[in-house]
Formats: structure tokens, sequence, C-alpha cells
């Protein structure tokens, strides 16, 4: 295992396969996939540590200031997270009810499907998609949990992996610099020809290949973005839903919540309430 980020002298926990420093409340298997809830006590700080299988985090309740070799940040409720294995990393000053959940891939997962682990510069990337892109369906079918869930499960981690943790090292220029841009103006009405002549591209070109790099349309991406904003507000319990339908820039409650079920699977108050 390559060991990055170590603090100087400090000694640096190695976490098990589906071991974290937070208590396991329900943690299950799904052939090379594991998919576990921890809870964390409330001022807890953890050791530095590090895991030895990539995996992702979706945060429930509370969240802490997580600490690595480049960045500080801190962690809020309805935020998702990627782990790259060998990543030395500290948790301090976990808020109350902390409850995280996990999706962690062994190394079977990847050589069963043929993929590659998410590159380590995903752990560090701005503008992510993991909850819009299937993280948030894999904690349905894992509160579900019938004799079809290992099977979708297995399915959705194959589209996570495919579509939210692209290595865009492989993409063409117009691709690397549209994920900000779409970020940049998600509350914004903008037209095909709009961001075609801002990439320096042919209308054309962006319409044939942006669903094969992105796994959708330009339209369905936008929506995503949309949603993925609205999951920190649900869980901040701020806002009624329309006003986050409103935040948002939905048109009405009702195609915030049509939006929503669609792309993670649960309707917003399902969401709310877990």
């Amino acid at each position: 295992m390559l060991l990055k980020g170590k603090p100087g002298a400090m000694e640096v926990i190695a976490m098990d396969k589906g071991c974290y420093v937070g208590h396991n409340i329900l943690a299950r298997h799904y052939d090379h996939i594991i998919a576990s809830e921890t809870l964390y006590p409330m001022g807890y700080s953890s050791d530095w540590h590090y895991h030895q299988n990539p995996h992702f985090s979706h945060i429930l309740y509370g969240g802490s200031q997580e600490i690595n070799e480049n960045n500080t940040k801190i962690q809020q409720p309805g935020e998702g997270f990627y782990y790259y294995p060998g990543i030395a990393h500290q948790n301090i000053q976990y808020r109350v009810q902390t409850r995280i959940f996990n999706v962690e891939l062994g190394s079977g997962f990847f050589e069963k499907y043929q993929l590659n682990i998410p590159p380590e510069t995903l752990m560090f990337s701005e503008n992510l998609q993991l909850n819009a892109s299937g993280l948030v369906k894999i904690l349905r079918e894992h509160w579900l949990q019938d004799d079809q869930s290992t099977l979708s499960i297995n399915q959705l981690t194959v589209e996570l992996i495919t579509h939210a943790a692209d290595n865009i090292s492989f993409f063409p220029g117009w691709a690397k610099k549209i994920r900000p841009l779409l970020y940049d103006t998600w509350n914004q009405p903008v037209s095909l020809q709009e961001i075609s002549k801002l990439l320096d591209i042919h209308p054309v070109t962006l319409s044939k290949y942006f669903s094969k790099y992105f796994g959708c349309t330009l339209g369905e991406y936008r929506r995503r973005i949309k949603i993925e904003r609205a999951l920190p507000l649900i869980r901040q319990g701020k806002y009624t839903l329309t006003e986050i339908a409103y935040l948002c820039e939905f048109c009405d409650q009702a195609h915030f919540t049509k939006t929503f079920h669609r792309i993670t699977g649960f309707s917003p108050k399902q969401y709310k309430a877990l």
C-alpha cells in the first residue's frame, strides 16, 4: 500500500476493510461491495488514518472537520465524498448525531467488472455529482434490502464509477472545461449555441459527444446539479421543501419532487426522514 499524506513522524492507522473510526450500526456485503452506516460521538476526534479500499461516503447527519495534506474541509450533511486508498487524513470535532453512509469497494469488484479504481484526484475535485450519480440510490437499496438489492447495488455502483468518477485526463479539452462552466451557470438559462460558443466547439460536436463522456444529456446534467445542491438543504432542516424547490431553480415543488425521486430513488420527504 502506497501511503500518502503522512503527517510527519506521527503514527498513521491502517483501517481494515469495512472498518471506520466510527461505530458500525448496519453493515451488509453485496458481493465485493460493503455498504454500511456509522455513528460518531459528538466532539470525537480520530487519529490519523487511511483506508485500504476505496470508498464513497454520504453524510446523513452531523459531520466533522477533515484534515489531509492538501486541505481542510468542513463536511456537511447531504454531501458526498470519495476516499482513495492510502491517503492519510484525520477527522476532528464530530458534531452531534453524526451518521454516515459508506460504500466500500474491494479489489474483486474492479476485477469482476474490469474497471479502474477512481483516481486520487477525484478525492480533491470540486463540482462532483457523487450523490446524484448513484450514491443516494445505493443508500435506498441498502435500506430496502430485498432479493434484488445485490443485483441493483452492483449495477448502481458500476454506474457511479463510470459516470461520477470519470478520469477527465482522457477527456478532450472542451469536456474538461464544460463541467465548471455548467456549475457556474447552473441557475442561469443557457442555450446549446451559447455553451458551444463558450467552449469554442460546434453545437453538433457538443450534442453528439456530451453523453459519451458524461452519461446523460446536457439538460439532465444540469438537473443533477440542482438535486446535488438540494440534498444539503434538505438535511439542514432550515427550509421547507417548497423553499428548497425555488432555491434550486425548480418551477414548483411538484417538478422538484418528480425530478428528485427520479434521480435519487427517494421522494424529498423520504430522504428528509432518513
